[in-house]
C-alpha cells in the first residue's frame, strides 16, 4: 500500500510539473511546430484580478520623491483601467502567431543541470543558402519579443544585397513560452551549454550570437565553453567594473572623455537603479510569491524599472502589459531566479 501510495504521489508531482498556462506541445525529442494558446482560464483569472487593484497610499506635494520610489499613483491606475477593460490578450496571440514561426524542442542539460529541457524558440530561415545563423538571447525582464522588430529584416531585408540570417530567438525557459526549469543550478553556464545544443539539434554547427542583458552572460560563457561553435558575439550590455585604480584617477582629473562618462553612470547604476537585481539575486522566490498574484503590481514594477532606462521611450499600455504578462505565464520567481542564479555567491 505504501509503495502504490509513493507511486501515484510520484505521478500527482509529474503531473503538476508539467502542468502549464500555455500549450506546450507534448512530444518535443524534434523540432515541433506549433502555434501558442495561452489557457483562457489564466487571462480571465488575471483580469479579474486587475479590476480588484487598490491604489497605495502616496505622499502628497511630493512627485519627484514619489517618482523616484515608484510609478506614479495616476500611472498605475491607468494600468489598471485599460487592462481590465481595454487590453486583448487575444489579439497579441493572434499577431505573435501570424508573424512568426514557432518551434518546440527538448535538448539535454549540462554543466551539473541533468535535466531535459524544453524550449520554445522563433525560427525563421532565410530563402539564401549561404545565410548566416544567428540565435539571439534575451533577458530581463523580457522573452524571445524584444527581437520582434529585427527578426524578419535578419531573415528577409529589403536590400538583397545585405547579409541575410537563419534567426533563432529563444526564449530563457521560465521566460515566455519555454517552461521553466524543474530544479536549481540552471544559470549562464549551463544555458551556454542548454542553447548550443538547440543550435547544434537545428542544424547550425557554427553560428552568431547576439545578446542583452541577462543573456549577456549566457553569451559570454558561450564564447568560454563553446568558441569552436561561434562566429562571433554582438552585445548591448557590457559593463566592465570600474577599479579603484581608475576612481583614484577619475578623482585627479585624468580620466579620457569616455571614462568621465562611464565612471558616474555606473556607479549611479549601482546605487540608485539596481534594487531589483539585489532582491531578484537575494530572494527571488519571496520577491516572485509576492509578485504572482498582483498583475498590476507585477507590471508597474517593470513599467517603474524600464522607465528609469528607456532614454524617454514611452511605453504604450498594452505593450507593457503583454511584456509583464509573458512573466506570468510561469510565475514571476521563474523568471527572477535567473539573477539568483548569476549574481548569487
Amino acid at each position: 500500500m505504501k509503495q502504490i501510495y509513493f507511486t501515484f504521489l510520484s505521478l500527482l508531482t509529474s503531473a503538476i510539473a508539467q502542468t502549464y498556462n500555455f500549450n506546450f506541445p507534448p512530444n518535443t525529442a524534434q523540432p515541433v511546430a506549433w502555434n501558442i494558446s495561452v489557457n483562457p482560464q489564466f487571462i480571465e483569472e488575471t483580469v479579474l484580478k486587475t479590476t480588484l487593484y487598490h491604489s497605495s497610499t502616496y505622499f502628497k506635494d511630493a512627485d519627484a520623491e514619489n517618482k523616484a520610489e515608484g510609478l506614479p499613483l495616476e500611472e498605475m491606475r491607468g494600468l489598471a483601467d485599460h487592462w481590465s477593460k481595454k487590453y486583448d490578450w487575444y489579439k497579441y496571440q493572434d499577431e505573435i502567431n501570424a508573424n512568426f514561426s514557432h518551434y518546440a524542442l527538448t535538448v539535454p542539460g549540462g554543466n551539473g543541470y541533468n535535466h531535459s529541457v524544453p524550449l520554445h524558440f522563433v525560427h525563421e530561415r532565410s530563402i539564401r543558402e549561404d545565410a548566416v545563423p544567428i540565435l539571439l538571447i534575451h533577458g530581463w525582464p523580457s522573452s524571445f519579443l524584444e527581437w520582434s522588430h529585427v527578426i524578419k529584416p535578419l531573415a528577409s531585408p529589403e536590400n538583397p544585397d545585405d547579409q541575410h540570417f537563419h534567426v533563432v530567438a529563444v526564449d530563457i525557459p521560465g521566460y515566455g513560452f519555454s517552461p521553466a526549469p524543474v530544479a536549481p543550478g540552471m544559470g549562464p553556464k549551463q544555458l551556454a551549454i542548454i542553447f548550443d545544443n538547440l543550435m547544434q539539434a537545428l542544424g547550425y554547427s557554427k553560428y552568431g550570437l547576439a545578446t542583452t542583458d541577462l543573456g549577456w552572460w549566457v553569451g559570454m560563457w558561450m564564447a568560454d565553453l563553446v568558441p569552436n561553435s561561434l562566429i562571433g558575439h554582438l552585445m548591448d550590455s557590457a559593463n566592465p567594473p570600474t577599479l579603484t585604480t581608475d576612481l583614484e584617477r577619475y578623482a585627479r582629473n585624468e580620466t579620457t572623455e569616455e571614462e568621465n562618462l562611464y565612471i558616474p553612470a555606473i556607479q549611479a547604476f549601482s546605487t540608485l537603479h539596481s534594487s531589483y537585481n539585489q532582491i531578484a539575486a537575494q530572494s527571488p522566490l519571496a520577491f516572485g510569491q509576492a509578485m504572482g498574484d498582483t498583475p498590476v503590481g507585477w507590471t508597474s514594477f517593470i513599467l517603474y524599472l524600464l522607465n528609469k532606462a528607456n532614454g524617454g521611450y514611452a511605453y504604450t499600455y498594452d505593450q507593457i502589459i503583454t511584456r509583464a504578462l509573458l512573466l506570468l505565464l510561469s510565475e514571476p520567481w521563474s523568471s527572477l531566479r535567473l539573477y539568483r542564479e548569476t549574481f548569487a555567491f
